[in-house]
């Protein structure tokens, strides 16, 4: 802002000060016009007005205008040879007594000096109007350029690999994750072609010519400069460009999830397998135990101990025991784990609610706060409690009033976790648990394990009748319970 802008902005602010400023310099020229007749100085009247003028409104200034064309008119030398004539000698002047024309001249001065004051007011107004404008423009560029910075540090600190390709699949932005995860870490990836390493970027931006952004997430297979492959997952998205669409996507490398993943899934199928083990190695044992006793009963009332179809019976009998007994010993062999309850319920309620709510089905959920630690297997108990709520899906499909009620507290010594649906209730509540019925859901094993699993731990299932409806219940021991056993 310039020195006169300052002053303009000062005047409008302090009027007061600057009319008495323009008053004195009127009196200052009004002084010099009385003690110099024969000079004419009244152009110099001209500028209080200007000073004046930025502070002073439309009727101000044509009043200010008039003080000053009368101080000229009354001092101007003509004004005074024609009144008083040749003599030089100043006098007190009578505003009666006027020379021929002084009236046309008092009404120009008038005029031009209130028309140099509406003309140095609106300049001012339409400065301070351009000065307001480009004070908002800079501060708009300063947060325009505060935005972009931000921007800028979170691409280049995201850990996610962010990249922008133009139409013909050429990198034009690229941040640090991303020629980490390409293996372009010594030199620039801006500029290289991406279809070599991400092949579904390219594929998708010359596969789609609409107008409308795409939006989507994708998982595929990724190439490092170096010929390492890994697991890509990508969020991706298109836009329009002058030049043609552009995609901009984040990349994530996936592949240690996916190791993840894999190894958990398998520590759940070999812990699930030792449960379904131990399950049916009970079976066995039970049914090897009966058949050891009628064996044993058989060879009591004599005259078959020498029967070869006898003898292999028996050999039959104790080689189910000792498969029993494996099974047994297989299922025993296991680590003690410990599982967040509160976590398990809250993936359960991740995985279950949408399919739920997509079927119309209400679920109210009653945990209470502070739940123990419980021993069992995080993922396998997650199986256990999406199985019993995807029966209760199933039981509600046909009904009028679907609502799943899942509730989870601590009583007495254990964690009881309730699932209580409003659907026809069970029939047959003494076959629940037996593998294999007819017209069950999945072969019908999903209660026997589940009651496997749970017993494998300590725990239990049980079926609590209701009317209507039907309720399952899930105990669980804590662990400082257990510890304390």
């Amino acid at each position: 802002m310039t020195q006169f802008d300052h002053f303009l902005a000062y005047a409008e602010s302090h009027r007061l000060v600057v009319c008495g400023i323009a008053g004195i310099l009127i009196a200052l020229i009004a002084w010099g016009d009385y003690l110099l007749p024969k000079i004419s100085v009244g152009f110099l009247y001209l500028i209080p007005v200007l000073v004046a003028a930025p502070a002073l409104k439309g009727p101000q200034i044509v009043a200010w205008a008039i003080l000053c064309g009368y101080l000229r008119e009354a001092f101007d030398p003509l004004q005074w040879i024609a009144v008083r004539g040749l003599g030089p000698v100043p006098v007190v002047l009578n505003p009666f007594q006027w020379a021929p024309g002084a009236t046309g001249r008092l009404l120009v001065v008038t005029t031009g000096f209130a028309m140099a004051g509406f003309f140095v007011a609106e300049l001012n107004q339409r400065r301070r109007l351009l000065s307001e404008h480009l004070n908002e423009r800079e501060e708009q560029m300063r947060l325009r350029q505060e935005a972009e910075r931000q921007v800028r540090i979170l691409i280049e600190t995201s850990p996610l690999a962010i990249l922008t390709l133009d139409h013909s699949g050429q990198v034009l932005l690229a941040n640090e994750s991303a020629r980490e995860l390409l293996g372009f870490e010594e030199e620039p990836l801006q500029g290289a072609v991406v279809e070599p390493y991400l092949p579904i970027l390219s594929r998708m931006l010359h596969s789609h010519h609409s107008g409308g952004n795409i939006r989507t997430s994708v998982e595929c297979k990724g190439h490092r400069r170096n010929g390492d492959v890994f697991l890509a997952h990508v969020w991706l998205s298109m836009y329009r460009t002058s030049g043609g669409p552009g995609l901009a996507a984040v990349v994530w490398d996936a592949s240690e999830n996916l190791r993840d993943r894999e190894g958990s899934g398998l520590d759940s199928m070999m812990a699930t397998s030792r449960v379904l083990i131990g399950a049916i190695s009970h079976e066995i044992r039970n049914l090897a135990s009966a058949a050891a006793t009628a064996h044993a009963a058989l060879n009591a009332a004599g005259e078959v101990e020498a029967n070869e179809q006898y003898q292999v019976l028996g050999t039959l009998i104790r080689g189910l025991e000792k498969i029993a007994s494996s099974g047994l010993r297989v299922a025993s062999d296991r680590e003690a784990v410990v599982a967040d309850l509160g976590t398990v319920l809250d993936e359960t309620r991740i995985v279950i609610e949408p399919s739920l709510r997509e079927a119309g089905i209400s679920v109210v959920w009653e945990v209470s706060g502070g739940l123990p630690r419980v021993q069992a297997d995080h993922h396998s108990l997650l199986q256990v409690f999406i199985n019993l709520a995807r029966n209760s899906e199933q039981a509600l499909r046909a009904c009028a009033r679907r609502e799943l009620h899942i509730r989870a507290e601590v009583e007495r010594d254990l964690v009881v976790v309730r699932f209580r649906d409003t659907g026809p209730g069970v029939a047959h509540p003494e076959e629940l648990f037996r593998p294999f019925q007819p017209g069950a859901h999945a072969y019908g094993l999903g209660l026997y394990i589940s009651r496997a699993i749970l017993r494998a731990h300590g725990g239990g299932l049980r079926y609590e009748p209701e009317s209507p409806g039907s309720c399952f219940a899930v105990e669980l021991w804590p662990v400082e319970n257990v510890a304390e056993g």
